[in-house]
């Protein structure tokens, strides 16, 4: 379990910072103050001002979520120390740049929100023990702790306010759905009427009535406990994968026309089902797509959004860098 810091779009290695050479880079003379020539320098960076420590920085490469990230960048399946260092360092640099925006904004996080924030996260363990336990090996004291959510809360927020407005044309929903035509495929789809009740006894003497002849649609308006009862147990189209399994073993069994059952869907529920019919593969018109290609198409233009803004923010701060090998 990981705090999330910063997000998913925070990727591309050509920013200005990462281009300077690590040999030209000199750590301060107010971050040498009382350390012995060979030891770390505290501070790894600065952003407009602003320190990343290396405490941060180590925090960062433990992070789970940086490996993943960085296993997601093109021909970098296994990154190496370094690209991993170098995908931390620029995730801090980038979390300082939104919480400065923050301010900017007059974005604040209330005591209250925090502590429920606080509380939210302390649910997610068994007990009081555990999620000591679990802030120590994030490498994390109590107010530290307090400061990274309250950190990653801003940072939300300023994500949020940026993407603001950002919206999916009618043009850009057309083109994805003539691109991706093989990627918007429904799956085999069935058409049933099904009668359910609570007993074994009356689903055998409806299925009787049934084989009699009686209509199966008044039968259901008039027996059925089902919600379907209303329709005369008509489900309409849906997808086979997705019935459940009493339902699909009567599919399979039955074909266009037929009525089967009773079919056992739990101690106290017994199904009379009929198929309608059923046809294959086929491709979703634009309408039955577009929530799934508008979902796709607004959280990629919501990353290229920040993604814009977080390298215009690169150009016009000073960003210094110190070290970010470990």
């Amino acid at each position: 379990m990981s705090l999330a810091i910063a997000g998913p779009f925070l990727a591309s290695p050509d920013c200005v910072w990462a281009a300077q050479k690590e040999s030209s880079l000199k750590t301060p003379a107010a971050d040498r103050q009382e350390r012995p020539d060979d030891a770390e320098p505290e501070i790894v960076a600065r952003v407009t001002g602003e320190a990343v420590t290396r405490a941060e920085f180590r925090r960062m490469l433990a992070n789970p979520l940086t490996l993943q990230q960085a296993q997601r960048e093109p021909g970098a399946e296994e990154p190496d120390r370094k690209e991993l260092e170098r995908l931390a360092l620029r995730k801090l640099v980038h979390l300082r740049l939104l919480v400065q925006e923050a301010d900017r904004r007059k974005i604040r996080v209330t005591e209250k929100e925090l502590d429920e924030a606080i509380t939210a996260l302390r649910r997610r363990f068994d007990d009081l023990k555990d999620f000591g336990t679990w802030v120590k090996q994030q490498g994390l004291n109590d107010p530290e702790l307090f400061e990274t959510v309250r950190t990653d809360m801003l940072a939300e927020r300023v994500t949020a306010a940026l993407v603001e407005g950002v919206s999916v044309t009618e043009e850009q929903a057309q083109q994805y759905f003539e691109a991706h035509q093989d990627d918007l495929i429904i799956g085999a789809e069935v058409r049933l009427r099904i009668i359910a009740v609570s007993n074994k006894a009356e689903a055998q003497e409806i299925m009787t009535a049934v084989q009699k002849g009686e209509p199966f649609d008044r039968l259901a308006r008039r027996r059925s406990m089902g919600r379907l009862a209303a329709k005369g147990g008509d489900t309409g189209w849906v997808d086979f994968q997705a019935l459940s399994s009493p339902l699909r073993e009567a599919a399979v069994e039955l074909k266009p026309g037929e009525v089967g059952g009773p079919f056992g869907k739990g101690p106290a529920e017994f199904l009379i089902v009929g198929l309608q019919d059923r046809r294959p593969l086929r491709v979703k018109s634009l309408a039955e797509a577009r929530p799934e290609i508008e979902r796709h198409l607004l959280s990629a233009k919501q990353q290229e959004a920040v993604q814009a803004w977080l390298a215009e923010q690169e150009k016009k701060s000073k960003i210094e860098v110190f070290t970010h090998s470990e």
